[in-house]
C-alpha cells in the first residue's frame, strides 16, 4: 500500500473529520451571500447599531433629515463609523436578512412598520423592545422630526436609555 492510495473507511472518516468545512448546502451559501451583498448601507457598523429608514426621494435620506440623524448620532457619542444606515425603501428585506448582514445589537426603525420587516410583533413608537439579545426602537419617519420639538424630546429620552 502506497501513501498515494490510502483508503479510509466511512467510520474512520467520521472520527477524523467531525466537522464540515462548509455548513449548509452550496445553494444556501450562495443565496445567503447574495442577500448580504445586495443590502446597500452607509457607515462602517463598528458598534453594530442599525438605523433603518424609509425614503423614496433619496438614496438614503434628504439633506435636512441626514443632518438631523447626524446630530442625533453625535449627541449619542457615536459616529457614522459606529452605525449602519439602510434605506428600507430600496432594500426590502426582512429583519432576519438585516441581522444576517449587520449582526446588530441595537436596531432603530424610523417610519417603517415592524410587520413590514417580518418581526412577529408590533412596537409602539418610542418603546424599547428587547428581542433575541437585541434592542429595537420604533419611531416615526425622520421627516416628522425635522420641525417638531416634542417628537425630538421623546426620541431623545429613548436614545439616552439606549446609548448613554
Amino acid at each position: 500500500m502506497s501513501l498515494d492510495n490510502i483508503q479510509l473507511s466511512g467510520q474512520t472518516c467520521e472520527i477524523l473529520f467531525k466537522h464540515n468545512l462548509i455548513a449548509g448546502t452550496t445553494s444556501e451559501i450562495i443565496t445567503d451571500s447574495l442577500i448580504k451583498s445586495e443590502i446597500k448601507s452607509l457607515g462602517d457598523n463598528q458598534k453594530q447599531i442599525l438605523f433603518l429608514v424609509s425614503n423614496s426621494d433619496a438614496a438614503f435620506l434628504p439633506e435636512e433629515e441626514m443632518a438631523l440623524l447626524t446630530n442625533l448620532i453625535i449627541a449619542c457619542k457615536l459616529s457614522m463609523a459606529d452605525i449602519a444606515l439602510v434605506n428600507f425603501n430600496s432594500n426590502k428585506k426582512t429583519y432576519q436578512d438585516f441581522n444576517d448582514k449587520f449582526k446588530p445589537k441595537k436596531i432603530l426603525i424610523f417610519g417603517i412598520e415592524t410587520t413590514e420587516l417580518g418581526l412577529p410583533f408590533a412596537i409602539p413608537y418610542f418603546q424599547i423592545q428587547p428581542f433575541h439579545q437585541q434592542f429595537y426602537l420604533s419611531a416615526p419617519s425622520l421627516k416628522e422630526f425635522v420641525n417638531n420639538k416634542n417628537l425630538k424630546k421623546e426620541l431623545w429620552v429613548c436614545l439616552q436609555k439606549l446609548f448613554l
